[in-house]
Parts: C-alpha cells; structure tokens; sequence
C-alpha cells in the first residue's frame, strides 16, 4: 500500500530523476499557460472595446488580474526551469516552492473561472484544463495526487452546489474528470518511478563495472591500466611541470613471510590497509597497485623521503612479529614524451638494483642503469632472433677423471656473440632470462645443440663422452621439462645415459614438493641428477636430507686462497666424506693449481674441471682437437 501510494522514502537519484523530468515538463506547461494568458488577455482587451462584447469594469480588472497572476506564475516557473535545470542538487527547495506556488494560482484560477462559468451554466473546462497541467504534466507523488485532487474538486463542488445545487449530469461528469485525472496522475508517478528505479538500477551497475575497470580488486586504489590512463593525462597537460614530477615504485620487503605465516586474508588485509596509507601520505598522487606486494606513485618530487620515512615508520609499528621493510625506486620522467609504462619498469629497475642492499632502500634511475636496462631489454626482445640465426654458441670445459687426469666428461655451456653487443656476458643475458622468465628457450636450444653434436660425433667416428647440462629452477615451471628432454633425446637418438641433468643448490628449498616430483621423474627415467655449485648458498645441508643427487659439484668459491687456507682444506675434506657417505660422487669447480689438484686427488674427489685441463671452447675447437688426439679420453670412455 506505502508503495501504491507513494509514501516510502525515495533515494537521492530517484528524487532527481522526478525533479529533472518536472523541470523538463516545467518548461512545456509554463510556456503552453504563457501562451494561453497573452491570448486570453489580448481576447478580454480586444472585447472590451466591442460595444456588444464589453463588460463592466469590475469583470475587466478582475478577470485581467487572473489572467496575469497566473502569466507571472508560469513566466517566473519558466525561467527558473531553464535557467536552474542543471543546478537540482543546490535549488531543490527553491523549486519545491515555486512547484506549489504554481499549482496552488493554477488551481485557484481554474476553480474561479469555473465557478463563473457554472453560474452562467457553462462546464467546468477551465478547472480540469488546469489540473490535468498541474496533476499528468508534474509528476506527483499518488498521496498528493488524492489529497489535491480530492480538496479541488471538492472545494469545487462545495462552492457551486453550494450557488446552485447540481444536477445528476454535473455531478458524474466532475466524477469522471475527478477520476480520470487522478488515475493519469497515478498512472503517471508510477511509470516516472520504474523508470527512475531503472535508470538506478543501470547506473550503479555501471558505476561498479566501472569500478571494476579502473580499481584493483584486492586494494580498491587505482589499477595498471588506469594508472598509465591517468600518468599519460597528467604529463600531457600543458601545465604540468614535468621536472617536478616523479615516479616512485614500492617493494615491501617480508611480505612473502606474513602472508604465508598469518594467510591469505590477513595479507590482503594488509594490502589494503598499506595502500590505504599509501594513498594518506601522498595525497594529491596517482596511487596504482603494480603486483603483489608492489606498488606505483607519480607524484611531486616535494618532500618525497619525508613522506617514505613516514611510510617506513608506519610498517615498523605494525601489529605483526615480522619486520616488514620498504624498498623504493624512482624515476624523474625527462620530457612529455615519457610513456609511463616505461617510467614505470625504470623505477622498478632501480629498486630492484638494492632489493638485496640491506644498507640501501632508495635509488633513482640513473644512465648507467639506462643502459644495463637498455641490454636487458635488447637480450630479451632478441634471444629468439640470436637462437634462430645461431648467435649463441655451445662452449664445452672439460672435466677430467682426478685420478688419471683423462678426459671424462663435458659441461655444455652457453656464449652469446652479438652483432650490436659483442660477447655479452652469461650473467648478463642468463640472469636477465630468469627475471623474464625466458631462460627455458635458452636451456632447451642448448639441449638441442648437445643432442646435434652427439650426431656430429657419432657420423665422425668419435667417442661419445658424457655432457653436464645446467637447468635454472624457472624451466621446471615455465614448460614440461622431463617430457621435452625426452622428447628431444629421442628425437635425435641419443642415449639418456650421455646427458647429465644440473640443477644448481641456490634454486632448491626443502618444502619443495613439486620439483622433488620433478628430479625424481628425471631419475626414474635414467638420466644422472647433479647438484651444482654446492656450498654457493645457505641451504646446502638441508637440499642434501631433501633430494637424491648422483654428483655434488663443490663450488669454485672453496679454493679461493687455497694454498695458506687450513679451513678450506679440512672443509673441501669434510665435504668430499660427507658425499661419499651419502652415497654421491662429487666434482670440484674452478681448479687452477696443481697444488690444489693434487690436494683434491689425495682426499677422494672422484673429478676435476677448471682452467687446470681445459677452459670452455667452441664446440667446433673442441671436435677439432678431440679428432686430433690432443684430450687423453679416460678409459670408461674410450
């Protein structure tokens, strides 16, 4: 019934929606009165100078005051509609007033010049001309409609029956002009508010898509894509001082530790608390989440450490017992031609450059960072260019049974020889290749060029000696390792028992269970797991008691300083009993002595590489001097 009636509470959208559609429909009824007024005026004028149709002067000035009381009412109504239709928020009362003002003159006109016209046994057109006006053209709310309606027309009655009692056909006719104009009213309201009720429907809808379109889901401050739309707006605005301007990109530090000790829930919770706090600091900025504990900020380069400094006190008083860090990069944009995508992986370049400076939480991109970055981007915008036309070179280093000092292995290794760059350097392109995640085209085409030379040498008549081939921990992840190896092996008919799979110690971690999955389906399948680069990390003992490794190769760092160095040699003893013990053969890194050799020799290890017997060579020189004799091949390979 509230809502038959319309008595329940309108939200602010729907009341104006109702006010915008009565000042539309303001205009239309006020100009049509203004226009009937000044014909009525001019008629009652041009009849009272015509000696057949002229009146006394009482009926001229009282019927001319109407006519312009009324005029004045639907001018001013006209006016104020077109002047204030856009301004409903700030003059909502002041249209309520002249809404009532208007129907209240329009209402009485139409009840006075009625009531003449019923004393002189004429209808009562006047009245429901003005109340189908007031009533069907400004949309009323059904309990106004009944109340108004039924006062007019019964304040109508009262006053005629009251001259002259009606008759039978006056009494329905004003019944079904009552009811007819009532029901178009009511009729009215209710198709306005489903109307309104849709249109609200619709624009918070919208108004949530669009939400979803600019804002990050887990945050609720701005995402990438609006955060570039926004940064491309600012910086192309003329009167934007673009050296003043600077983009900040945000690493929290132990965040990986809070969200797997407190949960996912909790860390999103602290995403958003963060962002919110980030957005506090630097009011007045474009504030995006980037990824995961990451985050972007163009601002004013005005008092920016001081901002961060509070940031950074801000985490350390946090309710958690994880010390959470904050290591930030910047980025001053030079010219308006600064994409903000760019702006953005320059400031993340820069604060990744410190992530493992303890001593360092700020750094802005500098040119010699912009050219690191620049052959960062040119090794991975070419490495499939360099592998299809052959750029990267297959190196092999020797390795040598510490017995004999014979040949009995291989370790394959990649070289890149660029045209712009020159040799560029493997730590250069392979650590670049593991931060895009690329390293796995590298890794496989190495696995391929292997597989050709042993091709090679079988067409050659040449012994076939073992191949070490290193994987980075990004390649079980980024493809089905075991399966491609396998695969390629076959492909070329080589025996698995020639490939040696290493897989570096700095890359495993005891909770691992899915790579254990992994290096055990590589065992099960027959190929030979090496460990390398033990003792390079802090995880060595724990990667020990978690996986099963064939060969442990000591890293290179164990015989720096080896010839006055008494702990290095007890550890490098140490460590060679250790693996046999635990059923592993193991290969020393980086031999250069003879001193150290023998050392080794002495003390069990079963093989050696290092420039001792041989430096990485072109897989070519290698063939050419394995078919002239120069390497002694160690028996188990002859």
């Amino acid at each position: 019934m509230k809502d038959l009636l319309g008595i329940g509470k309108h939200s602010d959208y729907i009341n104006r929606y109702f006010d915008e559609s009565n000042l539309k429909s303001g205009i239309y009824v006020s100009s049509v009165v203004i226009l009937l007024e000044l014909v009525m005026i001019a008629s009652v004028v041009t009849r009272q100078f015509l000696p057949e149709t002229k009146r006394s002067a009482e009926w001229f000035f009282v019927h001319i005051g109407c006519y312009a009381i009324l005029l004045c009412s639907a001018l001013v109504l006209f006016i104020y509609s077109v002047f204030h239709l856009k301004k409903l928020s700030a003059n909502r009362k002041c249209w309520e007033v002249l809404k009532y003002i208007f129907s209240i003159v329009s209402i009485v006109f139409g009840i006075y010049i009625s009531f003449m016209d019923y004393k002189k046994g004429e209808q009562f057109i006047t009245l429901m001309t003005m109340t189908i006006f007031v009533f069907c053209f400004v949309v009323w709310r059904p309990v106004y409609s009944i109340l108004l309606l039924g006062t007019t027309y019964g304040l109508f009655f009262f006053i005629c029956n009251h001259f002259l009692p009606a008759t039978y056909a006056t009494k329905v006719n004003l019944s079904i002009v009552f009811l007819s104009i009532l029901m178009s009213a009511i009729n009215a309201y209710h198709q306005k508010f489903k109307e309104a009720s849709k249109d609200e429907k619709l624009e918070h809808t919208q108004e949530i898509l669009l939400k979803l379109a600019i804002s990050d889901e887990v945050t609720g401050i701005a995402n990438m894509p609006y955060f570039r739309s926004q940064a491309l707006e600012l910086i192309n605005n003329k009167t934007t001082e673009i050296d003043k301007l600077i983009f900040l990109f945000l690493d929290v530090e132990n965040f990986k530790i809070l969200n797997e000790k407190y949960g996912f829930w909790e860390g999103n919770l602290f995403l958003k608390n963060f962002a919110d706090m980030i957005e506090k600091v630097f009011k007045d900025s474009i504030v995006a989440h980037f990824s995961n504990d990451n985050f972007v900020i163009l601002t004013k380069n005005e008092a920016v450490q001081e901002k961060l400094l509070t940031i950074r006190r801000n985490l350390l008083s946090m309710d958690y017992d994880i010390k959470l860090g904050l290591k930030v990069g910047a980025y001053r944009p030079e010219n308006r031609e600064c994409l903000p995508l760019i702006a953005c992986d320059r400031a993340r370049y820069a604060c990744y450059t410190i992530k493992k400076h303890y001593n360092h939480d700020y750094c802005e991109y500098d040119n010699a960072m912009a050219a690191q970055f620049q052959k960062k981007q040119y090794i991975i915008n070419n490495i499939d260019n360099a592998i299809e036309s052959g750029d990267i070179k297959i190196y092999y280093q020797p390795v040598v049974n510490a017995a004999n000092g014979r040949l009995c292995g291989l370790e394959a290794l990649a070289r890149w020889d660029d045209s712009q760059y020159g040799f560029l350097s493997p730590v250069d392109f392979i650590q670049t290749l593991e931060e895009y995640h690329q390293i796995y085209k590298l890794d496989m085409y190495v696995v391929e060029k292997v597989c050709r030379n042993f091709v090679y040498a079988k067409e050659n008549n040449l012994t076939l000696i073992p191949v070490s081939i290193n994987f980075s921990r990004l390649d079980f992840d980024s493809i089905n390792l075991a399966e491609d190896v396998e695969n390629c092996l076959q492909k070329y008919g080589i025996d698995k028992k020639l490939i040696h799979i290493e897989v570096t110690e700095s890359t495993l971690s005891e909770n691992d269970d899915r790579l254990k999955e992994l290096l055990k389906k590589f065992r099960t399948n027959g190929y030979a797991l090496w460990l390398d680069d033990f003792g390079a990390g802090y995880s060595g003992l724990n990667v020990l008691k978690e996986y099963d490794f064939d060969m442990m190769k000591i890293d290179m760092k164990f015989l720096t300083g080896f010839s006055g160095n008494a702990k290095a040699r007890r550890i490098l003893k140490n460590i060679i009993t250790m693996a046999k013990e635990l059923g592993m053969s193991t290969l020393t890194e980086g031999v250069e002595t003879e001193e150290a050799y023998q050392f080794l020799k002495e003390n069990g290890c079963e093989q050696i590489q290092g420039y001792l017997f041989g430096r990485p060579m072109p897989d070519n020189e290698f063939y050419e001097k394995l078919k002239a004799g120069i390497y002694m091949l160690d028996e188990l390979n002859s």
